[in-house]
């Protein structure tokens, strides 16, 4: 990634999402640092991100959640925290969005779809952000995702390994499947990190006791040293649930 690609991620427009969470919290009364402490986040760089930097389309549910009870006192309506993950008071996609319509399509069907990306385009925005950068459609039997997992396609995502960190366990070029919707490091396992620059496949593992929560982040390529973040700060994308490769 030259310089100037970095200036240009930079200078995007933060979300939608992002901007009405803002405002949501001004009407709340507020500060960000409130937010953060309440939530249990650092104040520079954790919570604040997804008010200045947040590029996503939808905010992750899990926070919003965590933000429904924080906000209700000032007579923030939940509906409209909900709304910014694309959810609805129950939980439920609305009928019409492009995870409700795969849903649709996969119980009629039984055939999944899921999208390709450009992990070198992606970077920037992440597995699901309004930049992924399509470049191919899988179409796999639905029997073949549900034995390993349940996660509705929408959240899937494959994509192609880059480097050798993770040799031999992956190999550079190799196909992975990517459950975007599950950034918990509990149990441990392989997932696509945003180390900064771009996305790499790490194992992930929490570090037990630890307060607030941090996660031990490894290569099974020995050659490359391990390191240590926040939970909030180790930027999770999705985990990797399979892999395809030619014998």
């Amino acid at each position: 990634m030259d310089g100037g690609s970095v200036q240009t991620s930079r200078m995007a427009a933060v979300s939608i999402a992002s901007r009405k969470l803002k405002q949501l919290r001004q009407r709340a009364g507020l500060s960000i640092r409130q937010v953060a402490q309440a939530l249990g986040m650092e104040y520079g760089s954790s919570y604040q991100h997804y008010e200045d930097r947040f590029k996503k389309p939808l905010l992750p549910l899990e926070l919003v959640l965590k933000l429904v009870p924080l906000f209700a006192p000032a007579g923030i309506d939940a509906a409209e925290l909900y709304a910014l993950a694309g959810v609805d008071a129950t939980g439920e996609r609305p009928a019409g969005t492009l995870a409700a319509s795969q849903a649709k399509n996969e119980a009629a069907g039984r055939i999944l779809r899921i999208p390709e990306l450009d992990v070198r385009a992606a970077a920037g925005d992440g597995l699901t952000g309004s930049g992924e950068k399509i470049v191919d459609e899988w179409s796999l039997p639905s029997g073949m995702v549900r034995h390993y997992s349940t996660a509705p396609a929408s959240d899937l995502r494959i994509i192609t390994v880059m480097g050798d960190s993770m040799e031999p366990t992956l190999q550079p070029g190799q196909r992975i499947l990517v459950d975007t919707g599950d950034r918990n490091p509990s149990p441990p396992g392989v997932f696509v990190v945003w180390d900064g620059l771009g996305l790499v496949v790490k194992r992930c593992q929490v570090v037990p006791h630890s307060a607030p929560p941090r996660v031990r982040i490894t290569s099974d390529n020995p050659k490359y040293e391990g390191y240590e973040r926040t939970l909030t700060e180790a930027y999770i994308q999705g985990r990797v649930i399979g892999q395809w490769r030619w014998l």
